[in-house]
């Protein structure tokens, strides 16, 4: 039924209505890698800001979009005592198609809605070869009219992928610590503008 709405939404000039989008967030990531003796270290990405744009064709209920982001990321190595940076490490590209619900309204036009989709990303670590990932996402959004066709939106979501590194790839030689892979889990807070066309 979901998808028979989301389908419907997409198509139909009568029941849809487009949205033009852009938000600026913050992610936060763990796992990734694990120190092989134990020693609680990890290196992973470290906090980027997120830069996104989106394109959605949204109903009363559902809406089905495609959303796009990029970050540039330091590369970190954590541990119980803190973090060692290295910046500039990562540049990361994400699509992700996705299909939306409202799951409430809140007060005169404001409405909460769940989003899930496919996560497709492009890593480029320095120096080394492109990799790409494939995982899933998943967010809820708070939409709160601004007046005209210009919608507030305030976000929270999860998304998970294999960890960004080759096996191998994070051996550093005789005598440095190992490190397994990990799968990657990210959680990113956003804000953003909708435009109503």
């Amino acid at each position: 039924m979901v998808l028979a709405a989301a389908t419907i939404a997409w198509c139909s000039p009568l029941l849809g209505q487009w949205r033009v989008g852009a938000e600026v967030g913050a992610a936060r990531f763990w796992g990734s890698s694990e120190e092989t003796s134990g020693g609680g270290t990890s290196i992973r990405p470290y906090r980027p800001t997120t830069f996104g744009l989106g394109l959605e064709r949204q109903t009363s209920q559902y809406a089905v979009g495609l959303q796009l982001h990029y970050a540039e990321s330091s590369l970190g190595l954590e541990g119980p005592e803190g973090a060692v940076l290295a910046e500039g490490a990562f540049t990361i590209v994400s699509i992700s198609p996705e299909l939306a619900v409202r799951i409430a309204t809140l007060g005169p036009g404001n409405q909460l809605r769940l989003h899930a989709g496919p996560l497709f990303e492009i890593w480029n670590l320095i120096e080394r070869d492109a990799r790409t990932r494939v995982g899933a996402q998943g967010s809820v959004t708070l939409d709160v009219p601004l007046g005209g066709r210009l919608d507030g939106v305030v976000l929270g979501g999860v998304a998970v992928t294999p960890s960004p590194f080759e096996e191998g790839e994070l051996d550093l030689g005789a005598g440095a610590p190992t490190y397994d892979l990990r799968t990657l889990w990210c959680r990113r807070f956003a804000v953003g503008l909708r435009y109503r066309l």
